[in-house]
């Protein structure tokens, strides 16, 4: 799983405590630090952060608490 996001925004520091809480393991990228990514996500139209794509390919912007929820029982096999 991937987590692209910023720092400086409260939304992906939540959504990194739901993960962490669960010991999910996922890759966090910087958008800040990272040119590419950056503009890959940019590209796609997706401005806000964070945005989370799963194993399975689901790509989320600014998933609520409720989504954040799903995507950890789908990752740890309990959805």
């Amino acid at each position: 799983m991937t987590v692209y996001g910023l720092d400086t925004c409260d939304d992906t520091t939540r959504a990194r405590r739901h993960f962490d809480a669960a010991g999910l393991d996922y890759r966090y990228v910087r958008l800040d630090q990272d040119a590419a990514a950056k503009a890959t996500v940019n590209a796609t139209g997706y401005f806000a952060t964070p945005v989370v794509v799963t194993p399975a390919g689901r790509v989320l912007v600014e998933p609520d608490d409720t989504e954040l929820a799903a995507i950890i029982a789908e990752v740890s096999g309990a959805g």
